[in-house]
C-alpha cells in the first residue's frame, strides 16, 4: 500500500514517476544554533524588562494615589474644623440678643472740671 500523499519537488502529481520528496530533516550549523540562542535570550530580556517596568509603573501609581489619599485626608480634617469654627459663631451669634441696645435720644455730656 502506498502513501496518498506525497510532497515532493516537482510540480506534476502524475503516477508512476519516480519523484524525489522533500527531506524532513532539518540541519541546523553552529552560526544557527548560536543566532537562535541569542534570539531566544532576546526576547527573554525583552519580557524581562516589559515586566519589571510594568511593576514600576505600577508602584509610582500605587504611591501617586496614596499621596492623593493622605492629601485629601488633611483636606478633609481642615474642612472639618473650618466647619465646626461656623457653626460656633453662627451659635454664638444666635444666643446674643440682636435687639438689645436701643437708639440714643438723649445725650449727656461730661464737663471737666479740673
Amino acid at each position: 500500500m502506498g502513501r496518498d500523499f506525497v510532497v515532493t519537488r516537482s510540480r506534476g502529481v502524475s503516477r508512476g514517476r519516480r519523484k524525489t520528496t522533500i527531506s524532513k530533516s532539518i540541519v541546523i550549523g553552529p552560526s544557527a544554533i548560536k543566532f537562535i540562542t541569542l534570539t531566544i535570550v532576546a526576547v527573554l530580556a525583552v519580557v524581562y524588562l516589559s515586566q519589571s517596568t510594568a511593576g514600576a509603573n505600577q508602584s509610582i501609581m500605587i504611591r501617586d494615589i496614596q499621596s492623593t489619599k493622605d492629601r485629601l485626608g488633611l483636606e478633609e480634617e481642615r474642612l472639618q474644623a473650618e466647619q465646626t469654627r461656623l457653626q460656633s459663631l453662627k451659635s454664638i451669634d444666635s444666643g446674643t440678643p440682636k435687639d438689645t441696645m436701643q437708639p440714643v435720644s438723649n445725650v449727656n455730656y461730661l464737663s471737666n472740671s479740673n
